[in-house]
């Protein structure tokens, strides 16, 4: 049988988050080093975060290891540093955008260094980062899904459709290569009873649990996309008060865009990126001194931008809220006697783009 594996988080979220892609193998993992990152250079902040974990074979699994204690940098062609520190799981780093201490004009090139504690280095090769590609536009369709059932039986349930448009050529010709990654934000009422709080508003951002990653790049006769199909999510509480569908589109290079296209090619298969036909898929990292033979992943650099598609609880059906809820004795503290604990991304704060 195969057995799952790890999860290797490939690049992004909004809020610093990066997506995972479900993969699995049926032969043990070889040792080595999973280096796996992004730099976005946003109108506001520039963000970069690099995923390291060590790959060990085991017995009866494989399970990465975190490295938790290494120098990690990001470098541009200036040779100014941006040092990343570790926090809940992965090297992260913000700064302003503009900051003249790390530049991120267009054109430059970026890589990542790293040193672990072992002394063990290893780098990336440099990355262009290419300009903006905006999208012409996003559509949110009402759509019947047939869900089968644990019984095995069908049955139609209501789900929102989302599609995308965009140029995939620069004005000047020039072959543009792009990359989503989708974030549901929606908004809930909780029914809390506390005389200080009082009821509360929360307004909660959620990884889109059914999209896959997927990049797209022109050929010989296509430089548009139009209503590209982008995922389908099936309809829930999370529309019972509004809804936001956030798809940040990233222009990436050529080079990246070929690593993240065989990644997802891999995972809709039974194949594992250690064990693809002819080899592994090859990334841009790798140990310096040539110590370390199977170092995994990709470091990318992109400039995003952001779409958000809205859909009113009418468009969506009207669907029953989270609260109250069914269960007659609930637990003293739940989603809706504290919205703020429905997901670690839960805020009072409204958005500003927030239209509901």
């Amino acid at each position: 049988m195969k057995r799952p594996l790890l999860l290797i988080l490939l690049a992004v979220l909004f809020f610093g988050c990066i997506d995972t892609i479900d993969l699995t193998q049926g032969l043990p993992l070889p040792d080595g080093i999973v280096v796996s990152g992004r730099l976005l250079a946003g109108e506001e902040f520039t963000d970069a975060e690099v995923l390291l974990e060590e790959l060990f074979r085991f017995e009866d699994s494989n399970r990465p290891a975190q490295i938790l204690s290494a120098d990690v940098r990001v470098v541009n062609s200036d040779g100014q540093e941006l040092k990343l520190l570790y926090r809940e799981g992965i090297y992260r780093a913000r700064i302003p955008a503009g900051d003249p201490a790390f530049r991120t004009d267009d054109d430059m090139s970026f890589n990542v260094k790293i040193l672990t504690r072992d002394s063990l280095s290893f780098v990336s090769t440099p990355e262009i980062l290419p300009p903006t590609l905006e999208a012409s536009g996003a559509t949110a369709t009402a759509i019947t899904l047939a869900v089968e059932n644990q019984a095995g039986v069908q049955n139609d349930v209501s789900a929102i459709e989302y599609r995308i448009s965009t140029p995939l050529r620069y004005a000047n010709g020039e072959a543009a290569y792009v990359r989503w990654l989708l974030t549901e934000f929606y908004q809930q009422t909780d029914m809390s009873t506390d005389t200080t709080t009082g009821i509360k508003v929360c307004y909660i951002d959620a990884s889109f649990e059914g999209n896959k990653v997927k990049v797209v790049g022109p050929s010989s006769n296509v430089s548009e996309l139009t209503d590209f199909p982008l995922g389908k999510n099936r309809v829930t509480f999370r529309y019972a008060e509004g809804n936001y569908m956030e798809i940040r589109q990233e222009a990436i290079s050529r080079e990246a865009f070929n690593y993240y296209d065989q990644v997802s090619s891999i995972a809709s298969t039974e194949l594992s990126i250690f064990e693809a036909p002819g080899g592994p898929v090859v990334g841009n990292v790798k140990s310096e001194d040539g110590s370390i033979a199977n170092v995994f992943g990709y470091f990318y650099v992109a400039r995003p931008s952001y779409i958000r598609v809205p859909v009113t609880p009418a468009q969506a059906g009207n669907p029953t809220a989270a609260c109250p809820l069914a269960n007659d004795r609930p637990p003293p503290i739940n989603r809706c006697t504290d919205c703020l604990i429905a997901s670690n991304n839960s805020t009072l704060v409204r958005p500003s783009w927030w239209e509901f």
